[in-house]
């Protein structure tokens, strides 16, 4: 990878901007299908089919003038272990770009085999989204899913990992909801007893926690940060984000202050040196933004990294503006109004794809779920402990 020149508007030209190096990309994400294998009580999307796939275009021929100076991956779905095209890019990346690092979200039910093998050769981060540790209250937040099989496969690569002393980060991850926040502390525990790096904590700004007192919900926060100051080994990530939401809420000052974390002053490098792609072949800066450079199905690479959009993205960047990003980005150095980024997100969303864009609407307001009404004889506890050994996405994959 080239090394970024000081971005700043007086030291960037536009034709420099019009014309920028694809060798400056550093860091690529794709998300290669929406399909899935479990469905999450708390999980927005809206379409798992199997044509949701990401084209193989995309990976098999206009990422591939990338992938040599390239340095990171992130590879996502749905689930990557269940999608063939997932798999495939595994295969090329750890035969022909040895060099690049691997980095993926699994809910871990099927992490084996090649992905075990190639994480261990090239891995960089593995975050199992596991959300509960407990049988019966991951039967019910993880519909389809195998919880024994999903630890049996945290070990394994942690044990692999120790033992050649692969430079690879193991974490778990939560969705804070009613049904989770009780298992907070003993998430992180379960994290540091299973010799694991991180146990990271999203919140869900929307759904909230409707069900529990303030004081229960204290008493909650309490005991993890307990568990926080037991195992400092452990790198625990957002807590204190879902502290300051719900105090915020509630008029209240948190328990535990966030650190101060320094917000970006400048341009964000991601403009300029990653890139984003959905399934249906848009491609955008990073995960945080939703303006997108072009689609590569459409075209190639060259031609979406300097698009027209791609140039006035970078250049709005270039003047401290970042008014299609997400505000609570600590890259975003001057963040406009929540309501107004989300009102424009929402706008761009629609435009690309309005059925699911109201879809996804409806989901978010908790007026749909992923989870399928199941028979009486298939209830998720059953699934859990090994009741349902195959879901119709894995004989597909």
């Amino acid at each position: 990878m080239e090394a970024l020149p000081v971005l700043h508007a007086s030291t960037i030209s536009d034709e420099q901007l019009r014309n920028w190096p694809l060798s400056h990309l550093r860091e690529i994400l794709i998300e290669m299908g929406k399909q899935c294998n479990v469905r999450c009580v708390m999980c927005y999307q809206t379409d798992f089919s199997p044509a949701t796939r990401t084209a193989e275009i995309i990976w098999k021929e206009r990422l591939l003038p990338a992938f040599p100076t390239a340095e990171r991956l992130l590879i996502s779905g749905g689930e990557p272990t269940i999608l063939p095209g997932a798999k495939e890019l595994l295969k090329t990346v750890t035969t022909q770009f040895q060099h690049l690092q691997l980095h993926t979200v699994t809910n871990g039910v099927l992490f084996r085999g090649i992905w075990e093998d190639a994480f261990i050769a090239q891995g960089g981060s593995i975050n199992f989204s596991i959300n509960a540790i407990t049988p019966d209250l991951y039967a019910k937040v993880v519909q389809f899913g195998r919880l024994q099989d999903v630890v049996a496969n945290i070990e394994r690569i942690v044990a692999r990992r120790n033992a050649v002393g692969a430079p690879l980060k193991v974490r778990i991850s939560s969705v804070i909801l009613d049904e989770t926040i009780h298992e907070m502390a003993d998430f992180i525990q379960w994290a540091a007893d299973h010799g694991l790096d991180e146990a990271l904590f999203y919140t869900d700004y929307l759904r909230g926690i409707r069900k529990h007192s303030v004081a229960e919900v204290h008493g909650h926060l309490s005991r993890a940060y307990e568990a926080v100051d037991r195992n400092p080994q452990v790198r625990v990530i957002l807590l204190e984000d879902f502290d300051r939401v719900f105090a915020a809420q509630h008029g209240l000052r948190p328990l535990r202050e966030r650190p101060e974390t320094q917000r970006a002053t400048g341009p964000c490098n991601l403009g300029f040196d990653a890139i984003a792609i959905n399934p249906d072949g848009t491609a955008c800066a990073c995960c945080k933004t939703w303006y997108s450079f072009g689609n590569l199905i459409e075209s190639d690479l060259q031609s979406v990294w300097n698009s027209d959009a791609a140039f006035k993205f970078r250049k709005r960047m270039l003047n401290n503006d970042f008014r299609d990003c997400e505000v609570a980005c600590d890259l975003n150095a001057n963040p406009i109004s929540k309501k107004v980024a989300d009102a424009r997100k929402a706008y761009a969303l629609i435009r690309r794809d309005p059925k699911s864009a109201w879809k996804k609407g409806m989901r978010r307001l908790g007026l749909s779920s992923a989870q399928v009404d199941l028979p009486d004889d298939l209830k998720p506890k059953a699934l859990a402990q090994g009741g349902l050994t195959r879901t119709p996405e894995e004989t597909t994959k």
